[in-house]
This record gives structure tokens, sequence and C-alpha cells, in this order.
């Protein structure tokens, strides 16, 4: 996650609701800013908001943080991995290759 998504959903976490200028001046970042990473994480289900106010609850992070793993272990780890580059590796024509390590 964005360190700036991840500073926000903590302050929410640990302030309760805020709007986009508390959340700013606390953290240092222009209320502009923190709209755009506000309106991603909403849309993203780790933040809710009502009236003028976002705020995020630790059941929707955590839910929503579980799905973002499980996805991510899915999608880019792969179930079985190729040798490691250090070991013999066999070339299209058939002969073995060694790949060399820096």
């Amino acid at each position: 996650m964005n360190k700036t998504r991840s500073r926000i959903v903590r302050f929410l976490l640990r302030n309760g609701p805020s709007s986009c200028g508390t959340i700013g001046t606390n953290l240092h970042a222009s209320p502009s800013n923190v709209r755009r990473h506000l309106h991603l994480l909403r849309d993203a289900g780790l933040v809710q908001h009502s009236s003028a106010q976002f705020s995020a609850s630790p059941e929707h992070v955590l839910l929503h943080a579980g799905a973002l793993a499980a996805s991510f272990h899915v999608s880019v780890m792969p179930s079985q991995y190729p040798a490691p580059m250090n070991q013999e590796q066999t070339s299209p024509l058939g002969r073995h290759q060694r790949r060399r390590t820096t």
C-alpha cells in the first residue's frame, strides 16, 4: 500500500471519523492530496465516507487486507518456483548451461 494511504488509514483507525482538512493538517499533507487518496481507499473498501467525514474500521481493514494478500499470493506467487539461478539449466537444445551469478 502507498505510504500516504497507509498513514491515512492508521490516522482514521486511531482518531475516528475525520474530514480531509483535519487529516491533511495532522499528516502535513494538502486536503486535495488527502481527498484523492481517500477516494482510492473508499473505492478499495478500506474506508467509508458519510457526510463530510471519512472513517475506517479495523474489521473492514483486516477483511480487505486479507483479501488483498490472498489475491497477491495467488496471482504473483506461482505454486511451483523455477530452479534457482545458480543451478544448472537445460537449454532448448538439450545442453546443460550454468547461469552466471554475480
